[in-house]
């Protein structure tokens, strides 16, 4: 339909998405090199910073100009300084440090800009298979993912009462660090992670660096053969049902329902969580085409389609609690 304003049209969308990008990749760069942990102790000049980390000080100052056009560096004369969220968010040692995810953010965009690939050749354009995937870089997967699924187990622990949950399981855990978040706020709570061989090989050393070591128990096997073993109170699967097809999601949550005890219950969460309109949120509109990169069958799922396979597996009271956060938790009681 042609305009009928007589202002002539311009590429606004096009140039704002086009500009987005650059100041992007310049964070992705400073987290990998580690320039704003480099500026801990303060404004330091750009040829200081090149010897911590490592690399040439024109090429560093550089990236430092640009860093500063993204808000989380400040210059002052010929002195480099964090912001105050960068201070707080991208410095090693601080509390809220996420700036050990920059391995799984590189994966993660250079799976996206595979996007017109995956959807031209109807299979995954940089498909990730956990079976076969090489222990360096499986590792550096669960690290990058850690800092979140730790975040989750909080804000879970947070939002919903677990003062009578003994035993939760974590299927499909990666890390097992959900379960960090989770024991830490319940302290008589034990957990044990599910997953497959591989994985949790990977996990061990992690979860035995920690100060959970003796809460926490592994367990192998594939959720989509067979139950886990035992009896728990709360079974968790965070990002599981979204890299799965609809027939292996309703088998791995009716094997999930199958461990749990009578009134247990199961929580679902993941960004790749659609409210029923299939539109909202955001994050888990575009992370469903992530998703196609990644795995032959993952997608975002509605709320609905949860509901139907937590019903179908035998559980009750099925409701979808936004977290702070954002996320999207589907839980539901086992009858």
């Amino acid at each position: 339909m042609a305009s009928t304003s007589d202002a002539p049209l311009s590429p606004e969308t096009i140039n704002r998405l086009e500009a987005a990008v650059p100041p992007a990749l310049a964070f992705l760069a400073g987290m990998q090199l580690e320039i704003f942990s480099a500026m801990a102790s303060g404004p330091r000049k750009a040829a200081d910073i090149a010897v911590s980390v490592g690399a040439p000080a024109d090429r560093i100052e550089r990236l430092l100009r640009a860093l500063v056009l993204t808000d989380l560096v400040v210059m002052d004369e010929d002195r480099f300084a964090n912001s105050a969220e960068a201070a707080a968010f991208l410095v090693k040692g601080e509390p809220g440090y996420v700036g050990g995810t920059h391995e799984l953010t590189s994966d993660i965009w250079f799976a996206d800009m595979q996007t017109a690939k995956s959807v031209r050749s109807g299979r995954p354009a940089a498909q990730y298979d956990f079976s076969h995937m090489e222990t360096e870089a499986l590792t550096a997967f669960l690290r990058g993912l850690r800092t979140y699924a730790t975040k989750t187990g909080a804000a879970l622990a947070e939002t919903f009462d677990f003062s009578r949950c003994g035993s939760v399981i974590d299927i499909g855990g990666g890390s097992g660090a959900a379960l960090f978040g989770l024991i830490d706020a319940n302290p008589s709570m034990r957990g044990t992670l599910f997953e497959l061989a591989p994985v949790a090989e990977a996990a061990r050393p992690m979860i035995a660096e920690t100060n959970y070591a003796d809460r926490i128990s592994i367990e192998v096997g594939d959720i989509l053969a067979s139950a886990p073993a035992g009896r728990h109170d709360a079974a968790l699967l965070r990002a599981v049902v979204q890299v799965l097809g609809p027939e292996d999601a309703a088998k791995a949550i009716a094997n999930a329902c199958q461990c749990l005890s009578p009134g247990g219950s199961i929580y679902i969460t993941g960004a790749g969580i659609l409210d029923d309109g299939g539109m909202s949120p955001a994050s888990a509109v575009y992370l469903d085409l992530t998703l196609m990169n990644f795995y032959p069958q993952g997608a975002s799922r509605t709320v609905s389609q949860h509901f139907r396979w937590l019903s179908d597996a035998g559980c009750t009271d099925c409701r979808a609690t936004r977290l702070k956060s954002g996320s999207t938790v589907i839980s539901a009681i086992k009858a």
